[in-house]
């Protein structure tokens, strides 16, 4: 929390459970048979074809139920669990083209008079004595398309948390994250529909980053206020190497856990809510509200949330999602770009086509909860229309230490005999995967337990980086003619450039960004993603040079997401020192070989998320 006194200011006593590539990715877990059992109950009015979650404060997920009527009591039961005070009710899309999507928050009550004026509303429950909880009518209110929203109250429910730390900004009674998944939570962005009317209203602490000394709402840092990093130069390589506890995508873990004895906030776990706009860190896409999307957020925390075993927490627990979408075949063919041209320019045909044929979705696994070794794991969709709507055992994990989603064949870890089925083979159409689509994971430990985690993948590409000029010297480059295609049953394809590099020359190449669907409550179709990293990976040769980190350049003139402008494509130029970066130089020190390799350009978040690739011929001379 940053606006607000710290929503829960103990800190917990963290265990490293796993740690594979991040993803701004939201995490919950439920676990059952210790403490007490707790029932909510409340009408939903309005609600058919949602599904009503209950989220413990620490991000566990405690039950669901899904509303098949306009009008519908329901009942969460939760496993037994050591309190149910800081729980809120999350609601998720179970019906339409959003099926399977997070919809929005539920408000339980309001400060002041009138919930339509209300600058503060109540989304957590206190410590209740009694089992038996009673919120009475939430009624659902849709926002823009009617994909997002949230329900409020018929009263202020005396079962809410109405304390300071738990108070969320709103505007007119709507938590101010809703509208656009909390990305805009924290500025005025009216073409959203969305103000900070909450800046000037009492807080606490004062003289904290939005506090000011006279304890009023002064409105969002602009950026990391402790220790912010210092960027690159522009088109240059950083330090060369991933953040801290950020594995490559799509590779083995990098053994890089949690250190046993670290301490973490529980306003900094999945069921927090930092920013204070509404939205849990499970579903924000701009959790601590700083005006940078998670996915380019270098400061964004991994996600994690805390297990407890009825009377003390034992230990966090990571559970990560995220995508690959590669296009490497000869000739760039099945790349496409929102500024490609012919068969190569981004439409929903396409990203519907390629999506089907090479994304995979990633899993990491849980390896162990509570000190307690995970002898099966399940997992499912919330809804969500490719996948599986029932538990399905992971038998395995695959050859990168974690699950391997090829959506399109419904398959897990490949096509070949190592891989097994997982759901049905999947052809996209209309409906794409979205960063809010929702899944679970089901876990049994050696002591007899059952746990449940709940994640989404925060966001997907869906599009690939596109080459389309090269050069040895920075100033005379050659372009990469795309209009010059054929269409083979892969897709448009061209007539490979010759590019060769001397093991003394800095190759240059030109390269528009890949985007991302613009999600509900933005204008337009496509973004760029700004504040990325791109990584050669020269995968092939004896032996494998792999990922060449030493020239990791990470994007500092686009620093976050950005509307694409088709007038004037923004490009970004690479400096690749192949021969002295890639080659003879520590920790592999592998010699030079000339002879044409292939180079995979692989774009990966800055936060948490996949990666996404694209193939290119290069002749080492």
């Amino acid at each position: 929390m940053k606006a607000l006194s710290r929503k829960f200011s103990s800190v917990l006593a963290v265990t490293a459970i796993t740690a594979t590539m991040a993803l701004a990715s939201p995490v919950s877990a439920g676990v059952q048979t210790f403490g007490k059992t707790y029932s909510v109950t409340a009408t939903v009015k309005g609600g058919k074809n949602l599904t009503v979650l209950l989220i413990s404060g620490s991000g566990r997920l405690l039950a669901s139920k899904k509303v098949t009527r306009a009008n519908q009591k329901i009942t969460l039961k939760s496993p037994a669990t050591a309190s149910i005070g800081g729980t809120s009710l999350q609601l998720v899309n179970s019906g339409g083209k959003s099926k399977g999507s997070y919809f929005g928050p539920v408000t339980i009550g309001h400060k002041g008079k009138s919930a339509t004026k209300a600058s503060r509303v109540y989304t957590r429950l206190k410590q209740s004595i009694s089992r038996s909880v009673k919120l009475g009518t939430l009624t659902i209110k849709k926002v823009g398309a009617g994909k997002q929203g949230y329900a409020v109250a018929s009263a202020t429910s005396k079962s809410a948390d109405t304390s300071v730390g738990a108070q969320v900004k709103a505007s007119k009674g709507r938590p101010l994250g809703v509208g656009t998944f909390g990305k805009t939570a924290g500025v005025a962005i009216k073409s959203y529909g969305v103000s900070a009317t909450a800046i000037g209203d009492p807080c606490s602490p004062p003289n904290t980053a939005t506090c000011g000394p006279d304890g009023k709402e002064i409105g969002p840092p602009s950026g990391n206020p402790v220790n912010p990093p210092t960027p690159p130069t522009p088109g240059q390589p950083n330090a060369g190497q991933p953040a801290t506890g950020q594995p490559n995508a799509g590779q083995p873990n990098a053994g890089q856990p949690t250190q046993q004895g670290a301490v973490i906030s529980k306003d900094d776990t999945l069921g927090g809510d930092k920013d204070d706009d509404g939205i849990p860190n499970a579903f924000d896409v701009n959790d601590d509200g700083d005006a940078v999307l998670d996915s380019a957020d270098t400061s964004t925390p991994a996600p994690k949330v805390a297990v407890d075993d009825g009377t003390k927490d034992c230990s966090a627990v990571d559970f990560r999602i995220f995508t690959n979408y590669k296009a490497t075949q000869g000739g760039f063919a099945g790349t496409i770009n929102a500024y490609g041209v012919g068969g190569f320019k981004a439409d929903k045909t396409n990203i519907a086509s390629t999506i089907t044929k090479t994304m995979s979705m990633v899993f990491s696994p849980i390896t162990q909860v509570c000190g307690s070794p995970v002898t099966r794991s399940f997992l499912k969709g919330i809804d969500v229309p490719y996948a599986p709507t029932d538990y399905v055992e992971l038998s395995k994990t695959c050859g990168t230490g974690d699950y391997q989603w090829l959506i399109g064949a419904g398959k897990m870890c490949g096509t070949d005999a190592s891989g097994f089925s997982f759901g049905s083979a999947y052809t996209f159409g209309d409906t794409l995967p979205t960063g809010q689509d929702t899944f679970s994971m089901k876990v049994e430990t050696a002591d007899g337990k059952k746990y449940e985690f709940t994640s989404s993948p925060g966001f997907v590409f869906v599009t690939h980086p596109m080459f389309i000029a090269y050069s040895n010297d920075g100033t005379n480059y050659t372009n990469i003619d795309y209009t010059n295609a054929t269409t083979g049953p892969e897709g448009a394809r061209i007539t490979e450039p010759t590019i060769s590099v001397t093991q003394s020359q800095t190759l240059y190449l030109k390269v528009y960004r890949p985007q991302r669907l613009a999600m509900d409550g933005e204008k337009g179709d496509f973004y760029d993603l700004g504040g990325f990293k791109f990584t050669p990976d020269i995968p092939n040769g004896t032996p494998s040079v792999g990922k060449c980190d030493a020239l990791t350049s990470t994007d500092t003139e686009m620093t976050s997401d950005t509307p694409i402008n088709a007038a004037s494509p923004p490009v970004m130029t690479l400096q690749w020192a192949i021969g002295t970066k890639c080659y003879g130089a520590p920790p592999k020190n592998i010699p030079w070989a000339p002879a044409p390799s292939d180079f995979d350009i692989q774009v990966e978040p800055s936060g948490p998320g996949g990666n996404s690739a694209q193939k290119i011929r290069i002749t080492l001379s």
